[in-house]
């Protein structure tokens, strides 16, 4: 029934501000369909479940579902007039599914759920490494990273499964890393990274102990953060736009990585004590950074165009936002509550790579990566600017205006003051009244 359906998306009842659920889900079905008269259109049992299914497949609980029930039974009595199509024994089925799956939370999750998706035609030792990874509760993108070493010690080893690992050990990781280190010529952090993902594997899979490895060493390079002047700070901020000429205020406003901005939820912002709260940022620590005021009215106005879009997606029953482990275990339905959805919001949904759920997640580092770059080549900036230099900028300048190192350390979140004592090296000494020796003798 190909043709051009009509809509009714975010369709309101009149004088109220809820959401017509009933022509919603009639809309939704109509459209599912493909129906050229919607108006005279009299759905039947075979379409509803048919459209259910497809939510099913799409991961859509139960309890969504038995609101799509109610929905279109609301529909069939209030506007199509009718006792058909017979409804009910499906509501009474998904009501009893949604006990069901409420029983089976309520049991707690399984290795499977806690795991969630794991692609069957990799490795079995690279299957094993992604359990052990979730059941330890690392990141995704630390999960990214040390399989990605792993796959590339396996490929150097010329070993392909799990049993193949048996006669390996500490000498093979330690000329692996030599290796890295003298032809592929990496970093220090780069070597870092794969020796504590081989090192992860070796322990936590294999069980093997792997201590006393003694690799040639990346040398690290003492490098002093790039800084920029509050000049060109401004320079760059004046050819950002829209949202990401917010998420860049707050940037350097705050001193925040570009990870921990994206990631901020509605509940993070306090407007009244003009602060952010930093959750759970690198080393599982968290923090509150100052509110600039430059940045209060548009991130007001955004957390209300966000409350809209939320309650859009309420009302379409897709309402979903990513939540740590513990927490929606804790919380089942915090992933629905607009307190618990991030501010810089995509415009569409992603599926989780592990959980296979459909959330709206926040934006991705590189997109606003890309705007950043454009921005730095139009207000002709020549040093080399990413994210993280609003984060040096931030804390070079605060050092610049007498603000004492204890408290910029603690705004930074690093554990050690020698880590933020790298900035001292970053700021101009004006008191030192220094003359270069060119300048003395081209005045002689």
């Amino acid at each position: 029934m190909n043709g051009n359906a009509t809509g009714s998306r975010g369709r309101y009842q009149s004088g109220s501000d809820r959401p017509d659920w009933a022509r919603i889900w009639f809309d939704k079905l109509v459209r599912f369909h493909q129906v050229n008269d919607p108006i005279r259109w009299k759905f039947t049992e075979e379409d509803v479940i048919a459209f259910l299914r497809s939510k099913l497949k799409a991961g859509v609980p139960a309890w969504k579902r038995l609101k799509i029930v109610q929905g279109l039974i609301e529909y069939r009595n209030r506007v199509m007039r009718s006792s058909t199509p017979k409804l009910e024994p499906i509501r009474a089925k998904l009501q009893e599914i949604v006990v069901q799956e409420r029983n089976s939370s309520q049991a707690g999750p399984s290795i499977e759920e806690q795991v969630g998706k794991i692609n069957p035609n990799e490795p079995d030792v690279i299957q094993q490494m992604r359990r052990t990874l979730r059941l330890h509760g690392k990141e995704y993108n630390t999960e990214k990273a040390y399989v990605k070493w792993i796959k590339r010690f396996m490929r150097a080893r010329c070993v392909t499964r799990l049993v193949d690992f048996e006669d390996l050990g500490a000498k093979d990781i330690e000329s692996f890393l030599t290796d890295l280190a003298v032809d592929g010529n990496v970093s220090a952090s780069t070597q870092s990274q794969a020796f504590y993902g081989l090192l992860f594997l070796f322990t936590h899979v294999l069980k093997k102990d792997v201590q006393g490895i003694d690799a040639i060493r990346a040398t690290k390079p003492k490098l002093v953060p790039t800084v920029m002047s509050q000049r060109e700070v401004a320079a760059v901020l004046g050819e950002m736009r829209g949202v990401y000429s917010l998420i860049s205020k707050l940037l350097y406003g705050s001193g925040m990585r570009i990870s921990e901005c994206l990631r901020l939820r509605v509940m993070d912002i306090d407007f009244d004590l003009m602060q952010i709260r930093v959750y759970g940022s690198k080393g599982k620590k968290s923090r509150y950074v100052p509110l600039p005021k430059d940045v209060v009215k548009p991130l007001k106005s955004l957390i209300m165009w966000r409350e809209g879009l939320h309650e859009q997606d309420l009302a379409e029953g897709t309402a979903s936002v990513w939540m740590p482990d513990a927490l929606a275990r804790k919380y089942p339905n915090a992933h629905r509550e607009f307190r618990w959805q991030f501010v810089f919001v995509s415009d569409r949904f992603s599926k989780n790579p592990v959980s296979g759920k459909w959330h709206r997640h926040h934006l991705h580092a590189s997109t606003y990566s890309k705007r950043l770059r454009n921005a730095v080549l139009n207000a002709r900036v020549q040093k080399p600017v990413t994210s993280h230099t609003f984060r040096h900028s931030f804390a070079t300048h605060l050092l610049m205006s007498g603000t004492d190192i204890r408290t910029v350390q603690e705004l930074l979140g690093h554990n050690d003051v020698a880590t933020t004592m790298i900035y001292t090296h970053a700021i101009i000494r004006t008191d030192l009244n220094v003359v270069s020796p060119l300048d003395n003798l081209m005045s002689c």
